[in-house]
């Protein structure tokens, strides 16, 4: 199942900073795609991590751990992708 995770550039950056180089959280990360779109006249900028459920549940731990307020949005692509 492919699941594709939006955050902000603040989110992405912690992530990216406090998931350890080498695992899967992070590889899929290091290819995250840099985003800029309008919604309702508001520019969101941030990245999309399109990884599989493992990895996002990776993503999820270490949102725990170093980036709280990611955790609702990881959830809810986790939880759409389904």
């Amino acid at each position: 199942m492919e699941i594709s995770i939006k955050l902000s550039q603040s989110d992405y950056e912690s992530l990216r900073d406090g998931t350890p180089h080498g695992s899967a959280a992070h590889e899929a990360i290091d290819k995250a795609s840099r985003i800029e779109h309008a919604l309702g006249g508001v520019l969101f900028e941030g990245y999309s991590i399109s990884c599989d459920e493992g990895q996002a549940r990776a993503i999820l731990d270490a949102a725990r751990r170093c980036c709280p307020h990611a955790v609702r949005d990881i959830e809810k692509a986790i939880a759409f992708a389904r």
